[in-house]
């Protein structure tokens, strides 16, 4: 009798330990040959969606497993981020997450049913980039302080441009009114081809936007540029100093992107994510495509990635406060 009862416990470990291996070789597999989805929660084409393909393609080749960029645009960002909020929290449906997204929609819309924090397992930060302000040559204005001062003389007649009420573009400028003390007027409109048409016509009379649709503008002198968002200059726009050594010290505004996965993924499918993002970051080629690109490519751990974000809703919670800007 006992050494039949032996013999069963020893199945049973047996069998428990051949479940358990199993289960490790399994997770040790992931990914596996199953694709993994990023996506993207806004529409085909443009930065965004460049970005988000050029590390894609990297990563399919680094990990020898296809990663696929899926565009699920709507309502700003919030449709396709609510999605991957929603998803398995299984490492194979991922989120390229953005300022827009992330600190700033949460923010304006009490109705999304996301939060930037509580449902997402942050993995790498990915790039960022600058904006650029630029005015229309009516204006007459060369350098960052005649703008100010003719914005100061006139309160509430100049007007900009943005590519909708909420978007980074926005947020920009309504931070840099606020650090100037300018009283201006904000036309959104919809996407970035119609804002810069306005301000070619003449229709507005600065935007704030993204150095690789702003540099061939400035280069074929359509429009003037008067500075940087960001603390360091950026290579391809020479003598347009930062806001920062301009009189704003301490101005830095910048869009950036990054990868998350629903919260709840495994740990070690979040730092496996992370480890190859990083590595294929360092990588010459895709480090020079992104910043041909207009970017800056700037990977962190997944711990500085959360805070990124929590400090960046902070900071943008207090423009959209001062600025008296809500989105129902």
């Amino acid at each position: 009798m006992r050494r039949a009862f032996r013999s069963l416990c020893c199945g049973l470990l047996a069998g428990l330990a051949i479940v358990y291996g199993n289960a490790r070789a399994a997770d040790n597999a992931y990914p596996g040959n199953k694709p993994i989805t990023i996506v993207v929660p806004f529409a085909a084409g443009g930065p965004t969606d460049t970005s988000a393909r050029l590390l894609a393609d990297a990563l399919s080749r680094e990990m020898g497993n296809p990663f696929v960029v899926e565009n699920v645009p709507g309502a700003g960002s919030v449709v396709g981020t609510t999605r991957v909020a929603n998803a398995s929290p299984d490492g194979y449906t991922l989120l390229w997450g953005t300022a827009s997204s992330l600190a700033i929609a949460p923010k304006l819309n009490k109705n999304i049913r996301y939060d930037p924090v509580a449902s997402f397992a942050p993995i790498s930060q990915v790039t960022a980039a600058p904006f650029v302000l630029v005015v229309a040559p009516k204006l007459e204005v060369g350098t960052l302080g005649d703008f100010v001062k003719l914005a100061k003389a006139q309160p509430g007649k100049l007007n900009f441009g943005s590519t909708g009420t909420g978007g980074s573009g926005h947020m920009v400028a309504e931070l840099f009114n606020t650090s100037a003390d300018i009283d201006t007027v904000h036309v959104p409109y919809n996407g970035g081809a119609p804002m810069m048409h306005a301000l070619l016509a003449g229709d507005v009379d600065y935007i704030f936007d993204t150095p690789t649709t702003i540099v061939p503008m400035v280069q074929d002198k359509r429009v003037v540029a008067l500075g940087v968002t960001s603390k360091e200059p950026w290579e391809a726009l020479p003598g347009v100093e930062p806001l920062d050594r301009q009189g704003y010290a301490g101005f830095d505004a910048t869009t950036w992107f990054g990868v998350l996965a629903p919260r709840g993924t495994p740990p070690e499918r979040v730092a496996l994510l992370n480890k190859h993002i990083v590595a294929v970051l360092d990588k010459p080629g895709l480090r020079q495509a992104l910043q041909k690109a207009g970017f800056f490519v700037e990977s962190s751990s997944p711990e500085a990635f959360a805070e990124k974000i929590v400090s960046e809703g902070e900071k943008w919670a207090q423009t959209i406060d001062a600025a008296n800007i809500s989105i129902e």
